[in-house]
């Protein structure tokens, strides 16, 4: 190490001038040239790649939060006879929530981040059954059809991430939820119109399904056909 001769700093010996008083550095005893010596600081600054991606989703979050509250005071101070205003900060709220929300997190998880989204969306359908003054449909449908949703959006996500299992073997489990799904739907839907409690669409769906499985489970018994599948797709 070498000290500044004006300043007294100490220096590095990759500097070439002093980082205080820029005075030029010459000294002729280090064995190094300050273009071979390293830099003891980057050249530019590093932002690790988390906190990048948290950044970004802050930007984002004041992009939505500002315009929200403009239109919002605005209405309050212009009442045009209804408040339009909560359309607006109902809507980004849910987009906020969806597609923002996931990037503040340090380490996202899917068993918090899709009860959250499952919440939000819950609250959001809420929101308009309120304002148009609904006919039970909020509890008797809405609600258990957006938990069924999720429920199956977290079995799949769950599924894909603990279960290392071959493309074909993922494929077919995903088509039987897929059925599930379907059955599931169409019950709550003929329940709550009161209906007979008699499957037609999801029965469709499921022989769909079932011919999409007798499929993939040919593909992953037959070698020859899987490789040629594997070289034309790279899966």
């Amino acid at each position: 190490m070498s000290y500044c001769v004006n300043c007294g700093v100490e220096l590095d010996d990759s500097v070439k001038s002093c980082a205080l008083c820029s005075t030029p550095v010459i000294n002729p005893n280090v064995s190094v040239s300050p273009e071979d010596a390293v830099d003891p600081f980057p050249a530019r600054m590093v932002i690790p790649a988390g906190v990048r991606r948290r950044y970004a989703a802050f930007i984002a979050s004041m992009v939505f939060l500002i315009p929200n509250i403009v239109c919002l005071v605005i209405n309050l101070l212009l009442n045009f006879g209804y408040l339009w205003a909560i359309y607006l900060n109902a809507t980004s709220a849910i987009i906020w929530l969806l597609f923002v929300f996931p990037f503040l997190l340090r380490k996202p998880k899917s068993y918090i981040i899709i009860p959250v989204d499952a919440i939000g969306v819950i609250l959001y359908t809420a929101v308009f059954y309120s304002i148009q003054h609904g006919e039970g449909w909020l509890f008797k449908l809405a609600i258990p059809l957006i938990l069924v949703v999720f429920t199956f959006v977290f079995s799949v996500v769950e599924w894909i991430k603990y279960k290392r299992r071959d493309w074909p073997i993922l494929v077919t489990s995903i088509l039987i939820q897929v059925s599930v799904l379907s059955f599931a739907i169409e019950l709550l839907f003929r329940y709550y119109y009161s209906l007979r409690l008699l499957p037609v669409v999801s029965i469709i769906v499921f022989a769909c399904c079932l011919a999409l499985i007798a499929f993939f489970i040919s593909v992953k018994s037959n070698k020859r056909l899987r490789a040629w599948l594997s070289r034309k797709f790279f899966i």
